[in-house]
């Protein structure tokens, strides 16, 4: 289809197949046949130049690309869904909604009592919360999608503004009575041979702990690769192996009784807030980040008492 570009309704069936797998959970989804969401597919691959999926089994497996074009229409039906809901807050004449752009991490650790801060503070309008990888949350907030948005490794991008949010210390995690619980500080070299469950290589996370295990020499043996890092600290808890995390991915699974050690040489994450450059602040942006960077100062210490000997 020569001279002819990706149209709604390609992006629509992507997003679906992606979402189900198959050309016929995507027709369910989208309330079509399996054939027509299959034509929709072909032309799809054929207008962009290269396949998007393989067939294994009955099911359609995503490219590299395909994941990467996923990321991208997922940022466009975000805003058509926002389009959507301002729409309807402007008939009813509802309050604005501020879109908060988050980690995983994040959302689940600091998000929940700095959003109750701000309700109790009188706030009217509603907060829509994103979670997104460091990258999408980037994405998000560079578009104008998001009024705010939490994120690790920022770095510096026209049009984007940010601010330090926490410096974190990692700890190495491990579960109640692992053969490392005894030692006071765990250091690279002590993880020779250890199970470990990594972490994100897309945030840069895990290259910093890999420089760390170069310079001892240590070899882990690495059984799982987590991109959330609350994800990682979750599979320390369920006896997968040890990790290194910082105390908001920790911060989640306090209760599970986990033994935290500070890991040598040190590694740290620095979390920072953005926003989008010269967007005009109608819904009190600092309010907000002051609840979000009370909360994130309040789970720093819980974590830091909770490991304290």
């Amino acid at each position: 289809m020569p001279g002819k570009s990706l149209e709604f309704r390609h992006l629509e069936a992507f997003r679906a197949i992606m979402r189900s797998g198959t050309a016929t959970g995507a027709g369910a989804m989208l309330g079509v046949s399996q054939p027509a969401v299959s034509r929709l597919l072909s032309q799809t691959e054929v207008l962009v130049g290269f396949p998007l999926f393989e067939r294994l089994h009955g099911r359609l497996v995503p490219t590299v690309t395909a994941q990467a074009l996923y990321e991208e229409t997922e940022r466009i039906f975000t805003g058509i869904e926002e389009i959507a809901a301002l729409t309807e807050r402007l008939r009813i004449q509802s309050p604005r909604r501020v879109v908060i752009a988050s980690l995983p991490t994040m959302t689940l650790s600091v998000l929940p009592g700095a959003v109750m801060a701000w309700r109790k503070a009188g706030r009217r309008e509603t907060l829509s919360i994103h979670s997104r990888t460091a990258g999408g949350v980037l994405g998000l907030v560079a578009s104008r999608q998001a009024d705010i948005g939490i994120a690790v490794g920022v770095p510096a991008i026209p049009g984007v503004r940010s601010t330090p949010l926490a410096r974190t210390r990692a700890w190495c995690v491990m579960a109640p009575g692992h053969g490392l619980a005894a030692r006071s500080v765990v250091r690279a070299v002590d993880l020779d041979g250890q199970s470990f469950i990594a972490l994100s290589r897309e945030e840069g996370r895990q290259a910093l702990i890999d420089e760390a295990l170069r310079g001892s020499g240590a070899r882990v043996v690495e059984t799982v690769e987590c991109r959330m890092t609350a994800g990682a600290v979750g599979m320390v808890a369920a006896g997968v192996g040890v990790t290194i995390a910082d105390a908001f991915s920790i911060s989640v699974y306090l209760e599970r009784g986990l033994v935290l050690r500070p890991f040598e040489p040190a590694v740290t994450f620095e979390y920072r807030l953005i926003w989008p450059e010269e967007m005009r602040d109608n819904f009190g942006r600092a309010a907000l980040a002051q609840a979000i960077r009370h909360e994130a100062r309040r789970v720093l210490e819980r974590v830091a008492a909770a490991a304290a000997p």
